[in-house]
């Protein structure tokens, strides 16, 4: 099989995007869509578009598509059944800009920097929530997938809200059914302070020995302030680094340091990282945001900073 896509062919053959979509309407061209803005089609059909327009087939940039990649890529096309959609509710839908204004251009899917990993498409996702396939969706990895980097909506003229969108997919799905890592986090998070559960006194044991490191290499005098009252920075920390990677926190240090800077870590619920807000648990969130807020509050301070 061939894909290509639909401008490309049309500059070769010197004709409209559009009437490349009529032939495939009209069963001229015999094709099916592909990831972003391309079609599919099979050899015989492209070399005979091709010949009648005096076109070398060997001379056009096109993806050719091993049959086994072609099974897995119809395999992976949910084979519905107009009878099997849903009725449309409101979960997914608090307002036109999520599905009803869609126009099923292609554009999200042409920006979404991972369309097609998986079958994932942007444009195909706000149309089950338009055909009331919601529980598909909240039932599919698509979702997950997702960065939420907000490429599609950068490039959709009708401006579909689809990062609220999937964020909100994710919400729907059974806590226990979310991916592991981002689920244990929040959990951990929530009981422990943080999301790698590092212990109070490991954390201030860590503070202390690489504020010595510190003094003895580049910053004499400093010691890592903690619970400082006052102070006018805040400074929260990704648990990533005290975990695995404890030197990266030395540059913003440093930068205290240099400038004189008044600031604070927090001893307890320090966490800068909210997997609530990418698991889509509001009420996690909310804890987490509540949290910083609270310790803003105790220890007087002006300025909050956070790792991301």
């Amino acid at each position: 099989m061939i894909v290509i896509g639909v401008g490309n062919l049309a500059d070769k053959l010197g004709v409209h995007r559009n009437t490349i979509r009529n032939w495939i309407k009209d069963g001229r061209l015999p094709a099916r869509p592909a990831p972003g803005k391309g079609i599919m089609l099979s050899e015989e059909d492209y070399d005979r578009i091709c010949k009648e327009y005096g076109l070398d087939p060997s001379a056009i940039r096109v993806k050719h598509l091993p049959a086994a990649a072609l099974k897995a890529e119809l395999e992976s096309q949910p084979d519905l059944d107009a009878r099997a959609l849903g009725e449309r509710s409101v979960r997914l839908r608090p307002n036109p800009q999520w599905a009803d204004i869609c126009l099923t251009c292609g554009s999200c899917a042409s920006a979404c920097p991972i369309s097609g990993v998986d079958g994932l498409d942007p444009r195909k996702a706000v149309r089950m929530v338009v055909l009331g396939l919601e529980n598909e969706l909240v039932e599919s990895n698509w979702p997950w997938k997702c960065t939420l980097c907000g490429k599609c909506e950068e490039a959709c003229p009708m401006k579909v809200e689809m990062v609220s969108l999937f964020r909100t997919v994710r919400g729907m799905r059974d806590r226990d059914k979310v991916p592991g890592p981002i689920h244990k986090g929040v959990v951990m998070c929530l009981n422990r302070g943080n999301n790698l559960g590092i212990p109070k006194d490991d954390f201030l044991y860590l503070l202390d020995e690489l504020g010595e490191e510190m003094a003895e290499d580049c910053c004499p005098g400093i010691k890592i302030p903690v619970d400082k009252v006052g102070a006018n920075i805040m400074v929260t920390i990704n648990s990533k680094e005290p975990f695995g990677e404890p030197d990266d926190m030395k540059f913003w240090w440093k930068i205290f340091y240099a400038a004189g800077e008044d600031w604070t870590i927090p001893s307890v619920n320090w966490e800068g990282v909210n997997w609530g807000l990418f698991s889509g648990d509001d009420e996690s969130m909310k804890t987490f945001v509540g949290r910083i807020v609270e310790n803003m509050y105790r220890l007087q301070c002006k300025t909050l900073l956070l790792p991301e």
